[in-house]
């Protein structure tokens, strides 16, 4: 009898501890309250209606559920945050969906696992979404799990209209559910334990002088060099930030470099050792020191620190950094993001532009594109951070940094508060473009109302009685971009931003000359990109049409079954492809494997120098490939992932690109973060043709230029796709 009821005792200690054990994470919606919404634990994200339901739900008594508003043209989702404090290799996501008339978009399961410096790894299912009514599915996304992740967000998504349910969340690392598993504590490096100078640096610097501005020059690019080439960093045994603001008072001394040396001579010294080249890396970019021996720097005992420090083997992981597996971006990590900073604290203001200087001068592959000397560029920006003084100015002087690089990529402010209240919270509900350098009404959208003149193809010369022209000028100086060209497209977007309820525009539309006044509407209720366009239609003459930006994951084969022998192939990529169809339409379209792209990517070993991978090829051996016309269509919204299908799929036979160039940003992205939270990311990998032709800052020149006009806008017509269709019929 005793040892039953120690046998029962156990038991129910055992059932105890696994319902604790199921309640530490409330991802099933339980614990929620008729007419509270959503339990207090669960984030609001979006502009939708998110709420619990007694009524419907998968199992228990609850579930979550999201409402589109009546536009339906943005989204909704109900996020959770787990911290990660477990050890593994991967994380997976697992929930039930139900929906109801899901139209213009999708229903989905988000999994984002966020580090220090920003998202690590991301998916909302747009590429695989539910849409339309569907009962109760279960779904998944899985995950490599890196060890610097700070928080685990899971989420439900509604994007478009209609209405779904969410039910039952699971989480597991390494097939074990997160609810059983033991946490973890972090052990602390060294640089992560010293928080000095989290909540401020207490530096200011008001008139500097020449001398002091000159030494802030050398102090930045000697702390961002020996940041990338010292051990003892690497280790991280040092914080970096912390460093130079404890020593930064150095820049008042007569004797400066001196100064600095014994700074830099208290840290464990390198080896003598030297580091062996690799000789058989085909080198595309050598890293430029020459810096060191300039006449800048004449302390002799500095000069030879340094050149140690350049020549000494370096450790194989990095604090700050590593490159994505299997494809050599540059990841930074462990950056403090210094989210609380006051906005007058020059000693973080200034440790925010030497960290982005040194990643773009060590990190950034197309660093030899920048038009402006980049030493210049440091030298012209200290004195224009130190006098940002307020939170408006300090991040314009980083959004004017950022536009330096001239990559389409390195962008900051989609959601920060204080950029959309300088840019316009608000917006007239017209989309503009610049055709024949005239911004062009292109769209108008559902909120215009119906008794506006305002139409496509009418020519806007003034908004608010400011000619068009002064307004681009005073907006190119906030708006980065690869070339003039895709910048233009971005300002054609914050032309009729505003904070104000209207604005008065000066239309002429070929007839007339008219003032008139638009009702603005908040900024996020417009949706800029296409929907409703289908991922595939036949058009006549025999020709097949592919908008990949409509995808859902694998209907490529599919569509290919059906097209496999048209005349002719319309690829329509004016559009980010919503799934990845590089190799997947690829070998529908090559008779052989074909060399299509080769890479550039950093060294860790040697900051700075960038190396040519092999080429790589798309396509596969068969006899049956498409064999008809291939008419690829672009424009400058064909960027990134776009551009690089588009350079695949050129080197198929029969293939022709008509419209106009593209953004000129290709290659995977690159996350950045500075203080204030500011969030930013850049081209990581150097994208070329296998001649080693560049694409960065040019774009994918099309064979045959074409570009919208403005009687072709007036008159309704999609001329570049009207071309397309004429060159077909010609063959």
């Amino acid at each position: 009898m005793k040892k039953i009821t120690l046998l029962f005792l156990l038991l129910l200690s055992l059932s105890f501890h696994g319902q604790s054990l199921d309640k530490r994470f409330h991802l099933d919606f339980e614990n929620a309250k008729n007419g509270d919404g959503l339990p207090s634990e669960w984030i609001h994200w979006g502009n939708y209606h998110l709420d619990t339901d007694d009524k419907v739900f998968h199992s228990g008594n609850y579930s979550g559920k999201i409402i589109s508003d009546s536009t339906g043209n943005t989204f909704g989702s109900m996020a959770y945050r787990i911290p990660s404090k477990y050890r593994g290799s991967t994380v997976k996501l697992e929930g039930y969906i139900k929906t109801k008339d899901v139209t213009d978009g999708h229903a989905g399961l988000l999994l984002r696992l966020d580090g220090e410096g920003g998202p690590l790894h991301f998916d909302n299912m747009r590429d695989r979404g539910v849409i339309g009514s569907t009962d109760w599915e279960k779904h998944s996304i899985s995950f490599p799990y890196p060890e610097e992740t700070k928080n685990i967000m899971v989420a439900g998504i509604l994007v478009g209209k209609g209405t779904a349910w969410f039910d039952d969340f699971k989480v597991f690392v390494d097939g074990k559910n997160i609810q059983t598993l033991t946490e973890v504590e972090k052990v602390l490096s060294k640089a992560e334990m010293d928080t000095e100078f989290e909540k401020g640096s207490n530096f200011k610097l008001d008139n500097p002088t020449e001398q002091q501005l000159k030494n802030l020059y050398i102090l930045g690019k000697i702390w961002g060099f020996v940041k990338y080439h010292h051990p003892e960093i690497a280790k991280g045994n040092i914080n970096w930030d912390s460093e130079l603001l404890r020593t930064i008072s150095v820049i008042d001394s007569t004797d400066f470099e001196n100064q600095v040396f014994s700074w830099l001579k208290k840290f464990e010294k390198p080896t003598s050792e030297k580091q062996i080249e690799d000789v058989t890396e085909n080198v595309a970019f050598k890293a430029n020191t020459n810096w060191i021996s300039s006449s800048d720097i004449t302390s002799n005992n500095l000069l030879e620190l340094l050149h140690a420090l350049q020549e000494a083997p370096k450790e194989k992981v990095n604090y700050y950094l590593k490159f994505a597996p299997h494809i050599g971006n540059p990841l930074f990590k462990n950056e403090r993001s210094y989210k609380d900073m006051e906005w007058n604290d020059d000693g973080l203001k200034l440790i925010g532009l030497f960290r982005y200087w040194n990643m773009i001068e060590y990190f950034f592959p197309y660093k030899h594109l920048i038009d402006e000397d980049w030493n210049n560029v440091l030298k012209t920006s200290i004195p224009m951070f130190l006098k940002a003084d307020d939170e408006l100015g300090y991040k314009l002087a980083m959004l004017k940094l950022i536009r330096e690089i001239q990559d389409t990529h390195g962008n900051m402010g989609r959601r920060d508060k204080m950029l959309s209240q300088f840019f316009g919270q608000n917006i007239a509900p017209i989309q503009v473009n610049f055709i024949q350098d005239k911004a062009v009404v292109v769209k108008t959208y559902p909120q215009l109302p119906s008794e506006s003149k305002i139409k496509p193809g009418d020519i806007i010369s003034k908004v608010n009685g400011i000619p068009v022209t002064d307004l681009v000028k005073e907006k190119l100086a906030y708006t980065p971009g690869s070339n003039q060209t895709v910048q233009l497209w971005a300002v054609a977007r914050k032309l009729l931003r505003t904070n104000e309820n209207s604005l008065t525009l000066s239309i002429n539309d070929g007839n007339n000359v008219f003032d008139e006044e638009v009702l603005s509407v908040p900024y996020g209720d417009i949706n800029f990109w296409d929907k409703g366009i289908p991922s595939h239609k036949e058009l006549e003459n025999n020709i097949g049409y592919i908008y990949p930006g409509s995808l859902k994951k694998g209907e490529i084969h599919d569509i290919m079954k059906t097209f496999l022998h048209k005349k002719g192939l319309i690829i329509d990529l004016r559009c980010y492809p919503s799934d990845f169809i590089v190799f997947s339409l690829g070998k529908y379209l090559m008779p052989r494997p074909t060399e299509f792209v080769k890479f550039t990517m950093g060294s860790l070993q040697q900051p700075g120098k960038f190396t040519f991978s092999n080429p790589l090829k798309v396509g596969e051996d068969n006899p049956d490939y498409f064999k008809g016309k291939v008419i690829i269509l672009v424009n400058p919204r064909t960027i990134s992932q776009s551009e690089y299908t588009t350079m695949a799929l050129r080197v198929a036979p029969n293939a022709m690109i008509i419209g106009h160039t593209t953004a000129a940003a290709d290659g995977n992205v690159s996350s950045i973060i500075l203080p204030g939270n500011i969030r930013t990311m850049i081209s990581g990998i150097g994208v070329y043709y296998p001649d080693g032709t560049e694409t960065q800052r040019v774009g994918i020149v099309p064979d045959l230029e074409i570009e919208p006009t403005i009687t072709g806008i007036r008159e309704g017509r999609d001329e570049v796709l009207e071309k397309a269709i004429q060159l077909i019929g010609e063959e």
